[in-house]
């Protein structure tokens, strides 16, 4: 029996299942980086939209209403609590990478604080005022959106501020 056909034949086999083996581990690499990049996409689209949404509603009780201002800021309560930005922030708390964590609750306790001021008597004549009063939270709103963009997408462009 000649020892080298079976010693070729055995070192090919080796190289073919670990080449193989390989290949398939880089292609579930790829795929799960792929399902992670969608579910990542798909919470950060679902947060924006809510706390855009929210805030959105948040200034129409408060800039558009005819009512009272206690019944102003009750509205606006009720936007935030029924808003789902508090959900979905613990699903970014798990998802996320750190610095987009910070921001998400940066985000948040803006809009609650904004709540807060309301319920406390704040009354606010305009959408410049309100806007103007909440500043930091519009530039932490900006922020907190170009980097979601760059962790799905490194090589994203920057985009202009914008106020939801």
């Amino acid at each position: 029996m000649d020892w080298g056909t079976i010693a070729g034949t055995v070192t090919g086999a080796l190289i073919g299942v670990g080449a193989t083996s390989l290949a398939d581990r880089s292609r579930w690499r790829r795929e799960q980086a792929t399902r992670q990049t969608a579910i990542k996409r798909e919470l950060y689209a679902a947060y924006l939209a809510a706390v855009a949404q929210s805030w959105n509603e948040i200034r129409a009780a408060v800039i558009d209403s005819d009512d009272t201002w206690p019944e102003r800021a009750r509205l606006a309560s009720l936007t935030y609590r029924n808003g789902g930005v508090y959900k979905l922030r613990y699903q970014i708390s798990i998802t996320a990478p750190p610095n987009l964590v910070a921001l998400s609750d940066q985000t948040m306790r803006g809009i609650r604080d904004l709540i807060n001021r309301l319920n406390s008597g704040q009354a606010y004549g305009s959408w410049d005022e309100l806007k103007r009063d909440n500043q930091a939270w519009f530039d932490a709103f900006n922020n907190m959106r170009r980097m979601m963009r760059l962790d799905l997408d490194p090589e994203a462009l920057h985009l202009p501020p914008s106020s939801p």
